[in-house]
């Protein structure tokens, strides 16, 4: 008989991955009789600083001589809080965008979650009486901006505010609310974690429906790869209104009836509460991760999801990394939306990214929308994904009628001073309004005015630290850069000739919304955008009232024009469908078309008949004309003709770089350098260095160049000809890799 094995030594060292941009871990020792495992977060010590790290291997030995091997300070976490699939997870987003392992995995973890342990968050709330704060808003605008801004947001939140969000919102260091705070006009508090439980609104629940033929067909090629316990995604093509989320629902059943778990993602916050509602109100271990929840909150869903006490995880982009045990699906709602793509570093794409974790975790993978990217619908039909099609509305729902209305057929002083409603639209308005019908209106522009203009030398009142023109806010009276979030009072003057008064040109959700309650004094209108959102609870308050026909006209950005349903709007406005056709990006004209399909999916949802009026200067765009037929295959071949001509995706990937120096010539010269190893590589097109869109934003200069690559061979040679943004930054010159980019502005 054989002695038996004897078990293994204790791990003596562990590598630490840390969140910084250097594309390798770190060695640490196990101190004696302390446990650590793969996943763990610790504290170590970095160039003489402690700094959070997570372990991603143990080892019994080192290669490193022990005596340099600095030892691990403290385990933050007596068990692991990430999952050995989130570790995998972690390092293909490293792998796939060009990160470093640690910026990976501390995107996966809520702030609580690095924090574990501390219950009380520092938030900021009102010390004064509300009247005199708002009187020192007024005192501070124009010597002390930053104050003035920063007070103004904790009297529009209308709670304490996690200092946190404060300093996000704002654009602002700690030091605008430690003076306010000195002069006795804030306070800090530290507020208890929060732990209520997620109870959904009776009016958002989801009553099971019969399904029809084609929702039957989805549902049952689904859960049979569900019950076979295989990785397959599948791409639910199905018009607006035609049941794609009680489709969701159903798979769902099958997945929880198997003991497993998901997780759904919706691209919008204003998405969330309806969601969230609907899952809720059919399963009641829903927990919601978005980035409208406080830290705290967010970290007690954490925290269900990795005990188990919740196994369906709803929410925006970050839902993807819950820590759900035995993950059986992955819903990724509305698939084409850009706000899925993180816009700072590890810059992931939650969709390629959910794709990855259903390979890792054999779970199914689900992607729907009315209008998939033309990724996304090449790969369904060269067979990469399962195409699946839902081509008619769900119960009683008709796609609506659509009427291109054509603004240059307005009178001459409309069009001059901004075309705001149209004539065809303001009958139709009359008409539903009388009707006691709803009708929603869509601009996706935010303020009053986009520009404030002389009349008499045409010059724009312009950010001092952007290149860009400043926002007309009529209701906080002033000017607002969108890039930076500077402000400043509204001129009296032209600064270039002395010229008064200063000419609004455009039209924002304000004007629109000053417009409508001029023409329909009797109408009860309420607006939703970013400047009237900003109260918590805000969104969910809105969409309540909207529900329950308290509100008339609905007037709001892209936050209202996709997943919303209400089944009294029988009008759909889109005021003006040129705003985003004309933006230098190779996706302008396909946003435009899923934005106008989209907006207009919310008429006619339910037994009512719908109509859409689409507002444009160019009713002959083939991007306005697929829209206002319906007509999506139209589009995408044409769509499709114009990439491959250009060499833009889907026929190429995209890595975008982005330079960024308080001197321009800097971001110009290490670009310079950058691109050489480039030129010369087969399959590989440069385009620049050239200056970006916007040339310069918070006082620092923007230059960039695209590099397009036309197989996968040359993508990976283009990543590693470009380097790393430790090869490339300077001290004083920051670089952005951006893989995939959504935007190149």
């Amino acid at each position: 008989m054989t002695d038996p094995e004897p078990d293994p030594p204790p791990p003596a060292y562990v590598q630490v991955a840390l969140n910084l941009p250097l594309r390798r871990e770190f060695t640490y020792a196990v101190p004696a009789g302390v446990v650590v495992r793969p996943g763990n977060r610790v504290r170590v010590n970095f160039h003489g600083r402690a700094t959070g790290g997570v372990v991603v291997a143990v080892a019994a030995t080192t290669d490193l001589p022990p005596a340099r091997v600095k030892p691990v300070e403290s385990v933050l976490d007596d068990e692991s809080t990430m999952p050995q699939p989130l570790l995998e997870l972690a390092r293909r987003m490293a792998a796939t965008y060009g990160c470093s392992l640690g910026e990976a995995l501390d995107a996966m973890l809520p702030s609580v979650a690095k924090r574990r342990g501390q219950r009380l968050l520092p938030h900021v709330e009102l010390a004064a009486p509300r009247d005199l704060a708002a009187q020192a808003v007024l005192e501070l605008e124009d010597k002390h901006q930053e104050r003035s801004r920063v007070l103004r947001t904790v009297l529009e939140f209308g709670a304490p505010m996690p200092i946190l969000d404060l300093r996000r919102r704002t654009n602002t260091s700690d030091s605008p609310w430690q003076t306010l705070c000195k002069h006795g006009v804030l306070r800090k508090v530290m507020l208890a974690e929060e732990l209520e439980e997620l109870v959904p609104a009776p009016e958002e629940a989801a009553f099971r429906h019969q399904l029809n033929e084609h929702q039957q067909k989805a549902v049952d090629a689904v859960a049979g790869v569900v019950r076979a316990g295989a990785h397959r995604t599948f791409l639910l093509h199905g018009v607006t209104g035609s049941g794609k989320t009680e489709v969701y629902l159903r798979i769902l059943e099958a997945v929880r009836a198997l003991g497993r778990s998901a997780i759904v993602l919706v691209p919008e916050i204003s998405l969330t509460p309806q969601t969230v509602g609907r899952f809720a109100s059919r399963f009641p271990d829903v927990a919601v991760l978005h980035s409208g929840l406080t830290d705290a909150e967010r970290g007690r869903q954490w925290q269900r999801l990795l005990q188990g006490k919740a196994k369906v995880a709803v929410g925006a982009r970050s839902a993807l990394f819950a820590p759900v045990q035995d993950l059986g699906l992955i819903v990724v709602d509305e698939e084409h939306e850009s706000s899925f793509k993180q816009d700072s570093t590890p810059r992931y794409h939650a969709r390629e990214m959910a794709i990855q974790r259903g390979e890792i975790e054999k779970a199914v993978v689900v992607l729907g929308s009315a209008t998939p990217t033309l990724e996304s619908i090449g790969k369904a039909k060269r067979g990469v994904y399962e195409l699946l099609t839902l081509p008619q509305r769900a119960g009683a729902g008709r796609l609506p009628k659509i009427v291109v209305q054509d603004l240059r057929a307005e009178p001459k002083e409309a069009r001059r001073a901004g075309v705001v409603l149209s004539r065809t639209l303001l009958v139709m308005m009359e008409e539903r309004l009388k009707a006691r019908d709803q009708v929603l209106l869509f601009l996706n522009r935010r303020g009053f005015a986009p520009v404030l203009l002389c009349p008499s030398c045409g010059e724009a009142v312009k950010c001092e630290h952007c290149s860009v023109s400043m926002t007309w806010h009529a209701r906080q009276g002033r000017l607002v850069c969108h890039w930076c979030c500077h402000e400043k009072r509204r001129p009296e003057k032209c600064a270039t000739c002395q010229h008064a008064p200063m000419h609004e040109l455009g039209v924002g959700t304000e004007r629109l919304e000053a417009a409508v309650k001029e023409r329909f004094p009797e109408a009860i209108v309420a607006r939703m955008d970013a400047d009237t959102m900003a109260e918590r609870g805000a969104h969910e308050r809105v969409l309540g009232a909207f529900r329950k026909k308290h509100i008339d006209v609905l007037i709001g950005t892209q936050m209202i024009a996709k997943g919303l349903d209400f089944p009294d709007v029988t009008l759909v406005g889109v005021v003006s469908a040129d705003t985003g056709l004309f933006v230098p990006d190779y996706r302008a004209a396909e946003r435009t078309f899923q934005l106008l399909h989209q907006v207009a999916g919310r008429a006619g949802r339910g037994e009512k008949a719908g109509t859409v009026v689409i507002q444009t200067f160019c009713p002959d765009n083939y991007a306005v004309q697929a829209a206002a037929n319906n007509d999506y295959a139209s589009f995408v071949q044409q769509e499709l003709q114009f990439r491959k001509v250009t060499g833009y995706p889907p026929f190429a990937r995209l890595l975008r770089v982005l330079a960024e120096a308080r001197q321009e010539r800097e971001a110009q010269d290490l670009l310079q350098a950058a691109v050489k190893p480039l030129r010369d590589l087969p399959d590989v097109e440069v385009l620049g260095p050239a200056p970006a869109v916007i040339a310069r934003v918070k006082e620092q200069w923007r230059w960039h160049m695209l590099v397009k690559a036309f197989t996968p061979a040359s993508f990976a040679a283009a990543m590693a000809a470009v380097g790393t943004v430790e090869d490339l930054a300077t001290r004083t010159c920051r670089v952005t890799l951006d893989v995939d980019p959504s935007s190149l502005m």
